[in-house]
């Protein structure tokens, strides 16, 4: 028994180094694979996967203040707005995230919970800036080949195993720095737009208590990232703006109430 023991051990060491040392190479590079080769193509079977577990509200109520808010941003910050795609999903857990293609997840249970439209701006503006901060692809890409070999070792063809995985790979490759990154880029899209990039730093403070997973890996953070904001230079003062309706406003708050696909 004792033998069998020692050999599962030894097994468990062995095949864990193994994973730990694979997780470090950089395999692309290695094998001379370019993201145009391997990073595009798996970006799309991702997102296709991906948005198949997305229950994603169409209705106008919904679509059409976010697009507005999305292109106010892209605007003001010489982003190309055809490349962002922001998708909203029937959802009550307390997220967004970015992902794969350039696409941008936001629950309605998030969007439910913002005091205003800035708030809402700066979780978008999080996941905008970790795009163009190149985050995501960069994750794609040290990750890409070894999550196929994974797939193929263990025969895992299961959709919802697939996404999580491609989640999880994602989230843990964004690191402190990079979220600390992706707050100041935000906070400063903010400012460019004429609305209160301070809302930053309240929409993270207000997130200790809703555990959004693509702001938060250690909840206490929040009150740091927020200071960090909060001592910011945004230049001049600026009058700051509301891009919104009140009545639309509250109509995007209200559409978690809308059935998803309309």
């Amino acid at each position: 028994m004792t033998k069998i023991f020692k050999e599962c051990l030894v097994s468990a060491v062995l095949f864990f180094s193994v994973l730990f040392l694979t997780l470090q190479v950089d395999w692309m590079k290695m094998l001379h694979l370019t993201p145009t080769i391997v990073g595009d193509k798996l970006s799309e079977w991702v997102w296709d996967l991906t948005y198949m577990g997305v229950n994603e509200v169409k209705s106008d109520h919904v679509r059409l203040p976010i697009d507005t808010l999305v292109n106010e941003m892209c605007k003001a910050n010489g982003i190309d707005t055809a490349s962002i795609h922001v998708v909203v999903s029937k959802n009550s857990e307390v997220n967004a995230y970015a992902t794969v293609g350039r696409h941008i997840i936001v629950n309605t249970g998030l969007i439910e919970k913002m005091d205003n439209e800035a708030q809402l701006c700066a979780v978008i503006g999080h996941e905008v800036a970790h795009l163009e901060l190149g985050h995501i692809q960069s994750a794609i890409r040290q990750k890409a080949i070894f999550q196929m070999l994974l797939i193929l070792l263990t025969g895992n063809g299961n959709t919802e195993g697939l996404i999580n995985l491609t989640s999880d790979m994602i989230s843990n490759s964004i690191t402190r720095a990079k979220e600390d990154q992706a707050d100041e880029q935000g906070a400063r899209y903010l400012y460019a737009m004429h609305l209160d990039p301070m809302e930053m730093a309240n929409t993270l403070e207000s997130f200790e208590s809703y555990g959004i997973l693509s702001y938060l890996t250690d909840h206490a953070d929040s009150r740091e990232r927020a200071e960090r904001i909060r001592k910011m230079h945004f230049g001049k003062e600026t009058t700051y703006r509301s891009i919104l309706s009140p009545e639309t406003w509250e109509l995007l708050k209200e559409g978690k109430k809308v059935s998803a696909h309309n």
